[in-house]
């Protein structure tokens, strides 16, 4: 049995199959083993069989390379941070884009792991409606990739002016519910509430969304006078 030749990126171990390069990594080892084995260029049947069962029960060399490649992996198949997923919740993602720009940075000022939070508060305003929001939004997000594709940005899907029009709706909606006695409690009780990692969150940082939120819908209200009316129905 001759020794292999050197081993060349083709099929789903090319450029653009990163995640399948696991199988290089395993040639990459079998081909160096076999090649110390060889005697001038040949390999016996028995000592190839004896290589790939040692390989097959894992080195320490091949736990160091699958461990880096399953970091790139993860990095490579997670959506893009500007790509529109189907296996996100576009109605969650919408109810978060006033104040997204608050969650970034290495300090941001509204850590995502208070996000929980204001989810429950959205759960408690919109009650049975949550559903009809959430149903609205995924079918819109569905329309909009099928037109799309995968090049559909979030840019994109906030630009649909009906895509803003639930999103007036639903802030509008959650505003007045704020503004009631049980709106006011809920905000105070649920936003104040320590996140599963024990961060509490500020009454600065509270304040901030819900000063937000107001703002957004004035501006929207401004921008689309008709949407606005719409959404006090």
């Amino acid at each position: 049995m001759s020794a292999p030749t050197t081993t060349q990126q083709t099929g789903c171990a090319a450029k653009d199959r990163k995640c399948y390069q696991a199988a290089t990594i395993v040639s990459d080892v079998l081909e160096r083993l076999l090649r110390e084995t060889s005697r001038e260029g040949m390999v016996r049947v028995e000592d190839a069989v004896k290589i790939m069962r040692l390989v097959g029960r894992g080195t320490y060399e091949l736990d160091v390379a699958f461990e880096h490649q399953e970091k790139k992996c993860r990095q490579d198949l997670a959506p893009a941070r500007n790509k529109a997923s189907s296996r996100t919740d576009p109605f969650r993602r919408m109810m978060v884009r006033p104040f997204e720009t608050l969650l970034n940075g290495d300090q941001p000022p509204y850590p995502r792991p208070l996000l929980g939070n204001y989810f429950d508060v959205l759960e408690a305003a919109y009650a049975d409606k949550y559903t009809e929001y959430e149903r609205a939004s995924k079918a819109l997000m569905q329309a909009l990739l099928v037109s799309h594709g995968n090049n559909l940005e979030w840019d994109a899907f906030h630009g649909e002016p009906r895509v803003s029009q639930i999103m007036v709706h639903a802030l509008k909606r959650l505003l007045r519910f704020l503004d009631s006695p049980t709106g006011q409690r809920a905000w105070l009780t649920t936003m104040s509430r320590p996140a599963p990692n024990g961060l509490r969150p500020s009454a600065e940082q509270t304040d901030s969304i819900r000063d937000v939120l107001s703002h957004t819908v004035r501006g929207l209200e401004m921008m689309t006078p008709t949407m606005a009316q719409a959404a006090s129905s």
